[in-house]
């Protein structure tokens, strides 16, 4: 098990008054992904689930289209290294890196996509319904498993849910890697989608739209706000964006019928 904190001195000032004591902190790390043996990218996130992280990001970029494509899954930690061989696609990693870098990701949040990449995506059309009341439920949940949060203070959460219950919780330094981490273990695993909704803790802007809209889920909530450029692809996805989940309130974006 990879290790997600540690504790160091720190020099605390309350009210005051100095005092040295130890403190929790998230453990922050690289982690390069190969593909095919090229170095295509390095995330920088909290230790867990790499092998999740690096599938869900590939899968994310559009660069692994389906589980029989993957011939192996190699992670290297003493190198925090990881190397994914994948069926011949056309020199993946060259189309990968040859895209344009546009991210507002926090700490390892990295996402290489044009704005227009929606557009080539398939829209989502599951008639699948969600109770308002359970979704504010589904995020106090989230809140209540998010043990690292209240050690740390450092990291963001991300859970998927089906039938009003919390199915997959992860945790890390990046919302981008959080979500990852998901639809990793959902590809991995072949867990369907289309009936689900992805919490997130994290602002939702477009990168966070597209994975959720690539992945085909059709609900993505977040207890804090979205951006016009996440509103905008949510809408051309048929995306039901939902955002400021507090307490009894939240905020409808786009496609609410599917909320009751």
């Amino acid at each position: 098990m990879l290790q997600k904190t540690e504790t160091v001195e720190i020099l605390r000032i309350k009210s005051g008054v100095e005092e040295k004591v130890r403190d929790t902190v998230t453990i922050e790390e690289p982690l390069t992904i190969f593909l095919n043996g090229e170095e295509v990218v390095t995330l920088l996130y909290t230790p867990s689930y790499p092998e999740q992280l690096a599938i869900g990001f590939l899968v994310s970029e559009g660069v692994i289209k389906k589980k029989t494509h993957i011939e192996s899954i190699r992670f290297y930690d003493n190198k925090s290294v990881i190397n994914i061989n994948i069926k011949a696609n056309g020199n993946a990693s060259k189309k990968l890196t040859s895209k344009r870098l546009i991210t507002s990701g926090c700490c390892g949040g990295t996402s290489f996509y044009r704005a227009d990449d929606v557009k080539h995506f398939k829209k989502i059309t599951s008639k699948k319904k969600f109770v308002k009341e359970n979704i504010v439920v589904l995020m106090k949940e989230m809140s209540r498993r998010s043990f690292n949060f209240r050690k740390t203070g450092g990291v963001h959460s991300s859970a998927l849910a089906r039938e009003g219950r919390i199915a997959l919780f992860r945790e890390d330094i990046g919302r981008h890697n959080a979500i990852d981490k998901i639809l990793g273990e959902c590809f991995l695993s072949n867990i369907p989608l289309d009936d689900t909704i992805l919490l997130t803790s994290g602002r939702i802007t477009s990168e966070i739209t597209r994975k959720v809209g690539r992945a085909g889920i059709p609900v993505v909530v977040s207890r804090s706000a979205p951006t016009s450029l996440s509103i905008k692809m949510a809408r051309e996805q048929g995306v039901t964006l939902i955002g400021f989940v507090r307490a009894r309130r939240m905020n409808i974006y786009t496609e609410g019928w599917r909320i009751t």
